[in-house]
This record gives C-alpha cells, structure tokens and sequence, in this order.
C-alpha cells in the first residue's frame, strides 16, 4: 500500500475502496473515502505518519460504510478532524443501521447483518454538510458535483489539479465484467449523472472500486459502457414484463438469464437494483401493476 501521485498535490491510496488524499502546502491534507474499517484505515495513518501528513478534512463520496467506515478510527486518532458528507449522507453515516434496513425493506436480520459491516462500526458524527458548488478548504477552492444516483447522496469532488473523485458512479472494467447488474437506487437520476460528467472539464477520474486512474479520454467509453449495463438490463426487464410476473419471478429470471453469482446480500442488492428498474419504468408509464389472489404481478401497458 503506498501514497500514488496523480497530478500536483492530488495522490490516491489503493485498496478495495481507493482512498483520495490532497496535500495542501503545510503538509495538511483532505482525504477522500477513508474506506472501511479494521486494518485498512490503521495501514492508511502510517502512510501519513511516514510522510509526515496531517490529516485536517475527510470528504465522504456517498454513504455506503465502505467507503465511510474508516472515519471511526481517524476520529478516534484526531478529535479536532473535520468529517463532512452530503446531507443526506449524513444520516446513513450517522445511522448505519438504516442501510441494512433500507435494503431488507424492514427491521434487518442475521441474514444480512452477518454479511454487512456496518453493525461494527462506532459513532460517527459529521461535522459540515456539502451541496452542490465551490467550498473552500484550508484557502484552497474545491468543487462539489452531485452525481446522484448509485445513492440519493452521491457527491463528486474535484480537486485544483482537475482530478476528479467520483465515488461508486463508476467502477472499473474488470469489476463492471463480474458485476453487470449494478448497484443503483434511482435509474433516471442515475443515468443523468452519466451524462452530466461527461461535459465536465477533468484530467483523471478516480473511481471507488477500479485498479487504475481513469483519463478523460477513456472515461467517455468507460460511461457508454456502464450505460450499456443499464440498458440491457432494462430491456430484459421489459421483455419479461410482456406477461404478468412477481419481483420474484423476475429477479430469478434474471440471475438465471445473466448467470449473476448469489448469496443472501447479493440477492438484496438485486432486488433493490431490480425495484429501481420498475420505478423507472413506472415514471416512464409503460407498466401497470395487478394483484392476483394476493400475489402482486407487474406487466407492461399495451399500446
């Protein structure tokens, strides 16, 4: 695990969830998606300690413990430390538990919670909400995105050196290969954001879950790529939906269909992504909805 430079005094820690650190001129620094808890974070403090770097701000991207989970232990190391997340981040963060409830559609169980790490993790609090916009930090500019989508909470940051943080937007081609039913709470939202960061003006993209930094140049195929996955997913969904089905029925249809690897979370995660289809092709108006003898079958509208 070392400090990697990408341009100026923008640097990134790799990992399962890679980790973002500016440096300011007397050697403070932002860090970026601390990651989860346990080693990772402890490994991270000595990468700082052995660069002599002060640790003054955590920006989270979204609020996923993933990506949140290790503010616990900087806090811990630091008390005056600044922890700031979107506004609506900031309840997930503040509540881990909602997650798993959020995902199960009700109080949690061991199913899941054995799976998740979020029911270790200690108190956090954050201390300054962000929206959309410029903030300034330790006199420095940096610019908030919201990319809104993967999670209602999503934020972007981009640094002075055009390096763009992007949290879960995007994830790497060998992760997108594995994992081609993603993880999205709002399709429309979600889609949105795609297009949006194509017309902004960045040198490298750093994502939460990829081996490389991205280019400008490869993040315009990266994006078509992810849009891809949307659509073909939606389009299998509209043609299961020709006759009336369960969410049941149709989520089995589809990891059957994609051969999507499955445990009890997994199964979670898809059907959340599957609801997020059905919403948005509700709010497109091309399906309906039926009861029968008790069990509820959607099913797209004639024409």
């Amino acid at each position: 695990m070392n400090l990697e430079h990408i341009k100026g005094k923008t640097f990134y820690i790799k990992g399962g969830t890679n980790t973002g650190i500016y440096l300011f001129e007397d050697n403070t620094a932002i860090m970026i998606d601390p990651g989860l808890g346990g080693l990772r974070p402890k490994k991270i403090n000595k990468i700082l300690e052995q660069n002599n770097i002060d640790l003054k701000f955590i920006i989270n991207t979204h609020e996923h413990d993933d990506h949140y989970g290790g503010c616990i232990y900087f806090k811990q190391d630091k008390e005056e430390l600044n922890i700031l997340s979107s506004e609506y981040a900031k309840l997930y963060i503040e509540n881990p538990d909602l997650f798993s409830k959020y995902i199960i559609g009700g109080k949690s169980n061991g199913f899941l919670d054995d799976k998740l790490k979020n029911k270790c993790l200690g108190k956090i609090r954050i201390n300054k909400t962000l929206s959309e916009g410029i903030i300034k930090l330790n006199s420095e500019d940096f610019i908030i995105i919201e990319i809104k989508g993967h999670t209602p909470g999503s934020i972007g940051v981009m640094t002075n050196d055009k390096v763009f943080f992007v949290g879960d937007l995007l994830v790497g081609e060998d992760i997108l290969r594995k994992y081609d039913f993603l993880f999205i709470y709002d399709i429309k939202e979600y889609l949105k954001s795609l297009q949006k960061i194509k017309d902004i003006d960045f040198e490298y993209l750093v994502l939460g879950h990829s081996k490389k930094v991205i280019s400008k140049e490869d993040s315009n195929i990266l994006i078509e790529k992810h849009e891809m996955c949307i659509n073909k997913y939606i389009y299998q969904i509209r043609k299961l939906l020709n006759k009336p089905m369960s969410l049941e029925k149709i989520l089995q249809r589809i990891i059957r269909s994609n051969n999507l690897s499955s445990n009890y979370k997994e199964y979670q995660f898809y059907k959340s992504s599957l609801i997020s289809v059905i919403s948005y092709l509700e709010e497109l108006q091309e399906i309906s909805y039926t009861l029968d003898e008790g069990e509820l079958l959607y099913y797209t509208k004639k024409k």
